[in-house]
């Protein structure tokens, strides 16, 4: 190589994908990986092209949200608290999402629907007092919601509602976890129900609105209003 050659190689600016694109990119291609082995190995269908991106749009998000997002340090025993409440509010929202609910009927046991990848495979356990319903991509956006509000409830321990807007802000951006709750009621009344054997379908825009929501309520989160995403 001549001398201009490296010289101009040296000064040429280097440039490379932020590191959340990074990680969205890997993310993305570890799902498409795994939906073609989901489909090459199951007799599962496919869907429309709206229903199929929902599942790779919350678990790209999610592991965007969970690998970026700040953590403040906090006490053991602040941890401890600020993990008992997003386990609190994962289960809450897993309750009003259809995912845990009372047992109704005498039949009880353990199946698995086919559905299409991210929906499917769906684990469906019916016990003698509670049932539960998991699909992959919705598991995946609740313990994200609930991870993400235990860092918010670190931050306001952390900066402490006297130390000024910091905190408030920290505290306030907690109104996100509303809206994927609204989501789901809407979800529930407009009919599109969520483990009754058949392939999960539009259900008059419920499901979009739903990742609408969960997407606003992961950048509220994240963002902490006052705090940024690092690293």
């Amino acid at each position: 190589m001549s001398r201009l050659a490296r010289s101009l190689a040296r000064s040429s600016p280097t440039w490379s994908l932020p590191a959340p694109a990074r990680t969205a990119v890997l993310a993305l291609g570890a799902q498409s990986a795994l939906a073609l082995c989901y489909l090459w190995a199951t007799p599962a269908g496919l869907s429309t092209p709206a229903m199929l991106a929902v599942p790779f749009v919350w678990v790209t998000v999610a592991a965007v949200a969970v690998r970026h997002a700040r953590r403040p340090a906090g006490s053991r025993r602040v941890r401890w608290l600020a993990a008992g409440v997003g386990v609190a509010y994962a289960l809450g929202l897993a309750w009003l999402m259809g995912g845990i609910s009372p047992t109704t009927g005498a039949t009880s046991g353990v199946d698995v629907a086919l559905l299409p990848p991210g929906w499917g495979p769906a684990l469906r356990y019916r016990g003698a007092e509670l049932s539960l319903t998991l699909l992959p991509y919705r598991l995946v956006g609740v313990a994200t919601l609930g991870y993400l509000l235990s860092l918010s409830v670190r931050d306001v321990a952390e900066s402490g509602l006297s130390a000024g807007l910091g905190g408030l802000f920290a505290l306030g951006s907690c109104a996100g976890c509303a809206l994927p709750l609204v989501a789901a009621v809407g979800g529930a009344l407009g009919g599109a129900g969520l483990g009754l054997g058949a392939a999960p379908t539009i259900g008059g825009g419920t499901y979009l609105v739903g990742t609408a929501a969960y997407l606003l309520a992961v950048g509220l989160f994240v963002s902490r209003p006052g705090r940024y995403i690092v690293r």
